[in-house]
Parts: structure tokens; C-alpha cells; sequence
């Protein structure tokens, strides 16, 4: 894993070299006191992740943050500080974790860890919102639907976990009262239709995949906020916190919901 490290007072930065080179399959790209200078460096370099202190002159951590997130729009952010009250700074720019001082070899080895496995979700191109409102997201890029059912079938499908969903629970949840027949069969099949389309245009054929009256999508190869939350994710857990709504727009997630509320 290729990191940078940003820190103003030139001891820190040694101590964390001293530590951090002792992690295997860690390559420390770059070590600067400048915070300009690393953003030159992110311009012209491959950089997976950043390791920056928060209280520096003339550009503080949040700031540089911000700055190298609009360069490498996956990198993974970890703050070192001395100060536990900048946190909450920290995770309000969607920074992955945190280190205090005074720290330890254990602690930066779990850190880099920690960005690693980050580093790993973050290359998924595909990231699926389910707090608050369903939306799914290619590169960054919010995706249009133009088919509100298909949509919403991918949204089941979510739901599912990677599960298969019948053609005949589809259409009990998303045409709830109508008839089970050949004029609801060939909408089911339309927002089918469309899905595959969607996932074609992008290159992203292999998520989502349906066969025989069945539908399912692939979980290894999203990301996806309900997903973290049931690992134990710790950034996931505070998202929940902050809505406490599971795609808001559809009735038949009140159930997953009341099970996550319950958690």
C-alpha cells in the first residue's frame, strides 16, 4: 500500500517513518511537513492513502483532506492528532479513522490495516446508499433510472443480501394489489430490462444477474452502507445514527428498518 504522511513538526514525521516501515506491504510514497507539497505529490502520484496531522500552519489536516480528496477521490484518510475533540472534524469530511498521540507500533500496524481493507471497498465502483433514500452510485456518479420500478427492484434485491428474489415476490412488493398476470409478468420484465441495461451501459454486466424468474446481485462486488452496518463498521454504525431511515421511500423496508432500529 502506497501512503503519504503530512506533519508539520519533521519529528513527527520521522517517528511515524520509523514505525510504519516495519508494516509489511506498506510503501511510504512521500513524507512532507509542507502540506502543499504533498498535493503537488498527489497530483503526479499514485497515493492510496494519507496519514495527516491536523493542527499545521498555513493549511490545517481538514483542509488538505478536502484538497486531496477532489485530487484522489479514493484515497483513504487517516488523522494523527493530539487532540480528541477534533473527531468529530474529522469524521464530518468523511475521514476513515483517527490516530491519537501518543502512538505505538501496534497501533499504526492496525491502522494501515485498517486502510488497506478501506482501500480494497473504496476501488469498487459501484456503492449502493440505502440510508436515508435508495440511491446507487458508479464512480462516484449518482445513476438515473428511468424506470422508478427497476429502481426499486434493485433496491429489493439489496435488501436481499445477494439472496435470490422470485419473479412472484418481486411483484407482490413492487405491484402490491394487483393481479398476478401476463400484464404485470411483462412489467416485472421491463424493469428487468432495464436493469441490465443500466449495469451494461457502465460496465457492470456481472452485479446484478437474473435467471429462470429469479434476480440477485452480487455483494463482493459493492459497496453498500447497510452492508458495513452489519459488519461492525464503525462509520457506518455513526451514518445510521444520523438518519435512523432505511430507504425511506419504500413501505416494504419498514421491516429491515424496525431490525435495524432494534440493533
Amino acid at each position: 500500500m502506497k501512503i503519504i504522511i503530512v506533519d508539520d513538526e519533521r519529528l513527527g514525521v520521522r517517528q511515524f517513518q520509523m514505525e510504519a516501515e516495519s508494516v509489511i506491504g506498506t510503501e511510504i510514497a512521500g513524507a512532507f511537513t509542507n502540506p502543499e507539497e504533498a498535493l503537488e505529490y498527489a497530483r503526479e502520484n499514485p497515493v492510496e492513502a494519507a496519514f495527516l496531522d491536523i493542527e499545521m500552519p498555513v493549511m490545517n489536516g481538514l483542509v488538505l483532506a478536502q484538497k486531496l480528496r477532489e485530487i484522489i477521490p479514493g484515497i483513504v484518510i487517516i488523522f494523527v492528532t493530539g487532540y480528541e475533540q477534533y473527531a468529530m472534524d474529522a469524521f464530518r469530511i468523511k475521514a476513515d479513522f483517527y490516530l491519537t498521540k501518543p502512538y505505538d507500533r501496534k497501533d499504526i500496524a492496525e491502522a494501515i490495516e485498517r486502510a488497506r481493507l478501506l482501500s480494497v471497498r473504496l476501488k469498487k465502483r459501484v456503492y449502493l446508499r440505502t440510508f436515508g433514500k435508495f440511491d446507487m452510485f458508479v464512480d462516484g456518479q449518482v445513476v438515473f433510472f428511468a424506470n422508478n420500478k427497476a429502481k426499486e427492484l434493485l433496491a429489493l434485491c439489496v435488501d436481499r443480501r445477494g439472496g435470490s428474489l422470485t419473479i412472484w415476490e418481486a411483484v407482490d412488493k413492487l405491484w402490491e394489489g394487483r393481479e398476478y398476470d401476463d400484464r404485470v409478468k411483462n412489467l416485472y420484465r421491463k424493469a428487468i430490462m432495464n436493469l441490465r441495461q443500466t449495469f451494461a451501459e457502465h460496465g457492470l454486466a456481472d452485479v446484478f444477474s437474473n435467471n429462470r424468474g429469479e434476480c440477485s446481485i452480487d455483494c463482493r462486488k459493492v459497496d453498500c452502507d447497510y452492508y458495513r452496518l452489519l459488519e461492525g463498521d464503525e462509520t457506518a454504525r455513526r451514518a445510521w445514527m444520523l438518519t435512523k431511515e432505511y430507504m425511506g421511500e419504500y413501505s416494504w423496508a419498514e421491516e429491515t428498518q424496525a431490525v435495524l432500529l432494534s440493533l
